[in-house]
């Protein structure tokens, strides 16, 4: 089987590629910026984030050259945006799985009727579409309905082999507003002025990295926060191994990675009140749900760790285990062929 993955060029997408590419013959990439993804026979760039329409159709003519040179089995479509649009209107016969991301169904379409048609036409190009997450599936219900396209099914994890806990906290999202690494820095200060044995580890980096920097120099707990800067797949899982909290408190979200990651590593999880996170935290039971007037690392000291851990390992092992949603990913591929 020869599958045209198109997407964001994100660590995601090359896990994604490395697991898929134990069930199918060849992996041909499309994706907006050069990727360097090992699994890919060849790679492909169309830059739709400008806003200059011409380009916009000169790209679309050539993705259809791609497609008709390659001849796919079949598109896999990560993330239904503008190179989503263009991918499926290129693609006349050749069959479709889409992958929704959170925002792109969640809050894109909700910005204006373009960004909405653009999401529905993808959708209704596509034989399945899979999310991680029940509130995406009731999001791209209300912009096309179907009983049968939409598929509950995450990207599937490695799970975390757990070492010996240390007192950190460990954080791993984006450097961006959407994912308020401010309010971790002031909660875990807050949280500094009681445990002052624990410390703050913050990996990733973003527009706002120089910002949060200079807020954690004025505050009493800064010496104990560390900035670890992008981290590869080794460093990030050891830092998982040890870390005894993890926090990640996006304003919106699908089912995070790293959350499923945190989980699998026996860290106690505290996450924002999203509908995603409810999925998989209870809070009090096996996490924290982030509350205002509360700090939430004093509450997750105050969890049972024996019955927090027993319950996201079955989680993790009965729902997210990669070698189990990835073997569920071909079958859809199978499946939307054969049809």
């Amino acid at each position: 089987m020869r599958v045209l993955i198109a997407g964001e060029p994100s660590v995601h997408l090359q896990n994604y590629c490395r697991a898929i590419k134990k069930h199918i013959k060849e992996i041909i990439l499309l994706t907006e910026t050069p990727a360097n993804i090992p699994e890919a026979s060849r790679s492909y760039v169309a830059n739709f984030r400008g806003s200059n329409p011409l380009k916009w159709l000169s790209n679309r003519k050539e993705i259809k050259k791609i497609i008709s040179k390659e001849k796919p089995d079949i598109i896999h479509i990560h993330q239904i945006n503008r190179l989503a649009y263009f991918t499926a209107s290129s693609a006349e016969k050749t069959p479709i799985v889409s992958t929704a991301w959170g925002s792109d169904v969640l809050l894109m379409p909700k910005k204006n009727i373009i960004y909405k048609n653009i999401c529905r036409y993808v959708l209704r190009k596509s034989k399945y579409i899979t999310a991680d997450a029940g509130i995406m599936i009731n999001a791209m219900n209300d912009i096309f309905p179907s009983k049968t396209k939409y598929v509950h099914l995450q990207y599937g994890i490695n799970p975390v082999q757990p070492s010996n806990k240390e007192h950190i906290i460990y954080s791993n999202r984006l450097h961006k507003k959407l994912y308020n690494i401010e309010d971790i820095i002031v909660d875990f200060d807050a949280f500094f002025k009681k445990h002052t044995g624990w410390e703050l580890h913050i990996a990733g980096s973003g527009t706002e990295t120089a910002q949060l920097k200079e807020l954690s120099k004025k505050l009493n707990s800064g010496k104990k926060i560390s900035f670890l800067g992008w981290l590869n797949e080794e460093e990030n899982r050891k830092e998982y191994a040890k870390a005894s909290i993890y926090a990640s408190i996006p304003s919106s979200d699908g089912v995070s990675v790293s959350l499923l990651e945190s989980m699998s590593a026996n860290c106690i999880p505290v996450v924002s009140d999203l509908p995603a996170n409810k999925e998989w935290i209870e809070d009090g039971i096996n996490g924290v749900i982030k509350k205002e007037n509360t700090n939430p690392f004093e509450e997750a000291l105050k969890l049972n760790l024996e019955n927090c851990f027993s319950i996201n390992q079955k989680k993790i092992r009965d729902n997210a285990e990669k070698n189990k949603t990835t073997e569920i990913f071909f079958n859809l591929y199978c499946k939307a062929i054969n049809e």
